[in-house]
């Protein structure tokens, strides 16, 4: 997954570049009407600002604190 954070503060993602374009094009012109990107401006803010985003996943959440926890360092 791909993402980025508007300068509103609104978290955009997508599954990669290309549709992270579509989605930031399609927030500015909903949410910002003043703005009206081109498709190559949405990418130039895509190729600046994205950055890869993992999904969350469900099975980690239903581990239990002594899954998760790590062997301690060895002095």
């Amino acid at each position: 997954m791909r993402a980025l954070l508007c300068h509103c503060r609104e978290h955009l993602e997508a599954r990669d570049d290309r549709a992270l374009a579509e989605v930031v094009r399609k927030h500015l012109m909903l949410e910002h009407p003043t703005l009206v990107p081109t498709q190559e401006q949405a990418w130039e803010i895509v190729h600046t600002r994205a950055y890869d985003f993992e999904v969350y996943d469900p099975e980690y959440a239903e581990a239990t604190a002594e899954e998760m926890v790590l062997e301690p360092y060895l002095a």
